[in-house]
């Protein structure tokens, strides 16, 4: 087999040599994510990283088993190199399992290879896909803050996420009506009274809820 894949004249002439040579490339993976706490080079070009399905960083031996498992998902490649040496029976069992294997990848809720799924690790965004203006909370001077309606604290948590995308969302575009019509149903609710114009309203709710929801 050796001496068909690799061209050696005798399969004897794989020595030591070979094998130094070799078990960098097959180990890549295993070892960089061992050592670069769950990312290879590419990984990190792509700011993902492996970790536990617990979010904690994930352990030697569940870095072990997802590359142990490696070849099923790769498996095409080396399917077509057994197919290509005459080992029919081995060669469509890899390519039939990397078959799975991708099934199986873009099936799961956090496309896991097969060996994720036994390792109990997942892929993530290294970097959050979200910045902090996407949040409710705001900058705020805490000293000089005076509330104009601590009655904002009656809202829930709910309530609060919608006059935030209102507010975030009238900056980008015309929705004047709906403006409106929130700010009003909020007054009723919170028997407010206030000639402030709408927006202005609502974004002075925000700062107050963010005031008060850190004292």
């Amino acid at each position: 087999m050796l001496d068909k894949t690799f061209r050696f004249d005798n399969a004897s002439e794989f020595g030591l040599t070979e094998l130094f040579l070799i078990t960098p490339f097959i180990c890549y993976h295993f070892l960089c994510e061992l050592f670069l706490n769950g990312q290879s080079p590419g990984k990190m070009l792509f700011k993902i990283k492996v970790v536990g399905m617990d979010g904690q960083t994930a352990t030697v031996s569940q870095y072990l088993l997802r590359w142990l498992l490696r070849f099923i998902d790769f498996g095409c490649i080396w399917g077509l190199i057994f197919l290509m040496t005459g080992s029919t029976f081995l060669g469509m069992l890899l390519i039939v399992g990397s078959i799975c294997g991708f099934i199986i990848f873009v099936s799961t809720p956090y496309n896991q290879r097969i060996g994720d799924l036994v390792a109990g690790t997942t892929v993530v965004m290294k970097k959050l896909p979200y910045a902090l203006s996407d949040t409710i909370f705001q900058e705020l001077d805490m000293k000089g803050y005076k509330v104009s309606f601590p009655t904002v604290m009656r809202l829930s948590d709910k309530d609060i996420n919608i006059v935030d995308n209102i507010v975030k969302q009238h900056a980008k575009s015309t929705i004047d009506a709906y403006v409106s019509t929130v700010a009003n149903k909020i007054k009723s609710a919170l028997q407010i009274e206030t000639s402030m114009p709408d927006d202005m309203f609502l974004e002075t709710l925000l700062r107050d809820y963010n005031y008060l929801s850190r004292k």
